[in-house]
């Protein structure tokens, strides 16, 4: 569920109330979850509770987690402004894993952050070192055009200012302790991070995806992330054990806002991760590959968000609904067919 007590997002600090990024104008905004802790919309592909990042500040110093895309660096930047804080004061800029949702505008928001050092999983190090990599994995999906007009141009973060992640430790933050513990499952490259002062743990995509428009009652639509191409069912499991033990008061999703009742969350999230392997080798068995499979699987996950809806919410989806939810159905299934063709192989 999202935090019930959390205040609605603060129109704060827009001058003149709006900020242009391309042909879109959007309006900062930004709120308290937690003690010290906010949430920042960073109007991800041009949407709104898409996908946000988050501000820590204590004792006079600050950390964000998550980076989002060069079109997020102005809110993230506003928003320690509009908080009273001076950008010096920023410690930590720290990524959950390097997909550029996550960590595409790192380069550029460290350019503004000159008291910062940046945080990231050993795997994905040398990628934001040296983003071609990701750079040309994105045109080749995308063209250059949509690269640019989602993601900017992709900025290096220096060598000298990075900071590897190391499974269970300790970040300093004023007066707060910020544990890392490595999560593997949706991707090899994820950590995750527990601020031990106030319960709250940022999930990144390790704790599933849940848009808080189908969440209006309990326990609302959650789902996994399968995406392409580092899925692993155990991993993921494995890793949904490590956040209930650490017995988190809260969950703070990238995608998108605070959750609790974690325990039963995550009851739900192996669910799905149960159905996702089983219905991905269902249908390979029934013979379907490729484009076909993807395709199959894709229906699969429509089926399955309409009747989590329907059981729970008593309702389906509607077309704009639909819309919304495309790039997740469609990722989660060409993850899935990734993940099963590849299995299928190494069995061979």
């Amino acid at each position: 569920m999202r935090c019930a007590a959390a205040p609605n997002f603060n129109l704060m600090g827009a001058s003149p109330g709006r900020v242009a990024e391309g042909k879109y104008y959007m309006k900062l905004k930004y709120k308290e979850v937690a003690e010290g802790i906010y949430e920042i919309e960073t109007h991800y592909l041009n949407r709104e509770k898409f996908a946000c990042c988050y501000l820590i500040e204590d004792g006079g110093e600050a950390a964000v987690i998550e980076t989002n895309t060069n079109n997020a660096v102005s809110h993230i930047l506003r928003t320690i402004d509009n908080v009273g804080l001076d950008r010096k004061q920023v410690k930590y800029v720290i990524v959950t894993h390097i997909h550029l949702d996550h960590a595409g505008g790192s380069g550029e928001l460290m350019r503004h952050l000159p008291g910062a050092r940046f945080v990231v999983h050993p795997r994905g190090k040398r990628h934001m070192i040296n983003p071609e990599k990701l750079i040309a994995s994105v045109k080749q999906v995308y063209g250059e055009e949509k690269y640019r007009e989602y993601y900017g141009e992709i900025v290096p973060v220096e060598k000298k200012r990075v900071h590897t992640a190391v499974d269970g430790e300790i970040l300093r933050l004023g007066g707060r302790e910020l544990l890392l513990v490595e999560t593997p499952g949706h991707a090899k490259h994820h950590i995750v991070i527990f601020d031990k002062k106030t319960g709250s743990l940022f999930s990144g995509d390790a704790f599933g995806i849940g848009y808080p428009r189908y969440e209006p009652g309990k326990p609302g639509l959650i789902f996994p992330s399968t995406s392409p191409t580092q899925f692993d069912p155990e991993a993921a499991l494995e890793t949904l054990r490590k956040i209930v033990e650490l017995k988190p008061a809260r969950v703070l999703r990238t995608h998108t806002g605070a959750i609790e009742s974690v325990a039963a969350n995550a009851q739900r999230l192996q669910e799905w991760i149960e159905f996702s392997v089983s219905i991905a080798e269902k249908r390979y068995g029934e013979g379907y590959r490729d484009d076909e499979l993807t395709g199959k699987l894709t229906g699969d996950i429509w089926a399955k968000f309409e009747k989590t809806l329907k059981d729970e919410l008593n309702r389906g989806l509607d077309e704009e609904e639909r819309e919304f939810l495309s790039i997740d159905a469609e990722l989660n299934a060409q993850g899935l067919a990734h993940y099963v063709t590849k299995l299928k192989a190494e069995d061979q």
